[in-house]
């Protein structure tokens, strides 16, 4: 009993001396939750973009945008004048779904016939698409309930159409997220540890003493760890494709391209948590600590736009972020690296950021 408890005070002893392992041990638990709740908790939530083609333009037409937009779940940022300005809109990205009220609309609900609306959809974002759908619904019914008592009785149907579709299945819909797992938080994990690793086995001290600098040592580490897992990359692909029948509606190449640069950036982001790790706890807490806001904050679980304002400017800054929008937009929408190239190049921006902060902190010297 003597030896156990002399050991744990051992142990507690050796945890505490290290100012930061303890800081992520204490207060990383505390962090998760305070970053969980501010981005899906409270009332402070983002609104579904969405669009309106009102071709009626008259009373009830307004009444019923009115409505939407006294709903909550939807932001109307566009209002174009005809459908197929409306359903460009879904197609390039900026809204998720364009409603079109038809001419005559409010005659028909003045005279209490039955009339339509059509909704637009974007089928590659399958969990919004669908909220898009019941929400919309829900307002639909909730006017038709409350309007009724002033126009009599009426009804309104609406007519579901998509873009991108017709049907994305669930394992097309979840490929990019474990794409993002396998290329941010696996190689970023077993780079982090590599150069801690040399300062505990002392070989960094056989390093230091030869003719080389800190240049030679990141990018060889780089190069070195890409070589090893980018075939792991392109095999994990192949078979997504060949074994799984995921469907790739863009190019082949521009999504292997893509994918390699963002494990380019994992990589790089690996170094940078090496570099300012003193020791393998150290870099897999940093790693974990990196890698966690990323899935909570880049769309693994819910689109961004849902997410409280302040967590999306995190989740923007965040290289996750633009690979799932990227990899989604060429592999279900059929996009080219052209029409991804803001994403692309933002990507390409803060790998060459980590890598140079790598490279300018990385200190070779015996500590």
């Amino acid at each position: 009993m003597g030896v156990l408890a002399a050991l744990i005070i051992k142990d507690i002893r050796q945890l505490v001396r290290d100012p930061k392992t303890m800081f992520m041990v204490l207060l990383m638990p505390i962090l998760v939750m305070a970053m969980f709740v501010a981005g899906y908790g409270g009332s402070g939530g983002g609104e579904v973009p969405i669009a309106i083609v009102d071709l009626d333009g008259g009373k009830v037409s307004w009444q019923l945008i009115d409505s939407l937009i006294n709903f909550g779940d939807f932001e109307v940022k566009y209002y174009p004048a005809t459908p197929e300005e409306g359903e460009m809109l879904v197609r390039h990205g900026d809204v998720y779904a364009t409603l079109i009220i038809p001419k005559g609309f409010s005659k028909d609900v003045l005279l209490g016939r039955r009339t339509t609306v059509d909704l637009v959809l974007d089928s590659s974002y399958a969990h919004i698409s669908e909220l898009v759908w019941e929400a919309l619904n829900a307002a639909v019914q909730g006017f038709q309930e409350k309007v009724s008592e002033s126009y009599g009785t009426f009804s309104i149907k609406v007519n579901r159409r998509t873009v991108y579709g017709p049907q994305v299945t669930r394992v097309e819909n979840f490929v990019p997220v474990v794409m993002g797992i396998l290329l941010h938080l696996v190689p970023m994990s077993l780079i982090a540890v590599s150069i801690s690793r040399e300062r505990e086995r002392r070989t960094f001290e056989q390093l230091v003493v030869t003719p080389i600098n800190s240049w030679d040592i990141v990018i060889s580490k780089l190069l070195a760890y890409a070589f090893i897992t980018i075939s792991d990359m392109i095999l994990t692909l192949w078979i997504s494709v060949e074994f799984f029948n995921v469907r790739v509606k863009g190019s082949f190449f521009d999504l292997l391209f893509v994918s390699g640069l963002m494990l380019l950036c994992s990589l790089s982001i690996g170094l940078l948590i090496s570099v300012m790790s003193k020791n393998q706890l150290q870099a897999y807490q940093m790693a974990i600590f990196f890698f966690i806001p990323s899935m909570l904050f880049t769309g693994f679980f819910t689109p961004v736009e849902l997410l409280s304002k302040e967590v999306r400017i995190v989740g923007k800054l965040l290289p996750l972020y633009y690979f799932l929008r990227t990899f989604r937009n060429i592999q279900l929408r059929g996009w080219t690296l052209l029409e991804s190239l803001h994403e692309v190049s933002v990507l390409f921006f803060e790998t060459l950021l980590f890598l140079l902060l790598s490279i300018k902190l990385l200190k070779l010297r015996v500590e």
